[in-house]
């Protein structure tokens, strides 16, 4: 990810200038209009049972 440096994600995303960012940066900036925060980063991808 450009913004947070993850390397797996569920969804790869593009950013408004074109760069690759994962799936949770994406969302956080579709939903705030600015980048997320690296604070918020998680180290484990969690899997939801359905």
């Amino acid at each position: 990810c450009f913004n947070c440096g993850v390397d797996t994600t569920p969804l790869w995303r593009r950013d408004t200038e074109g760069n690759v960012i994962c799936n949770a940066c994406g969302l956080y900036f579709k939903l705030h209009n600015v980048v997320r925060p690296i604070s918020m980063k998680r180290t484990v991808i969690k899997r939801r049972r359905r």
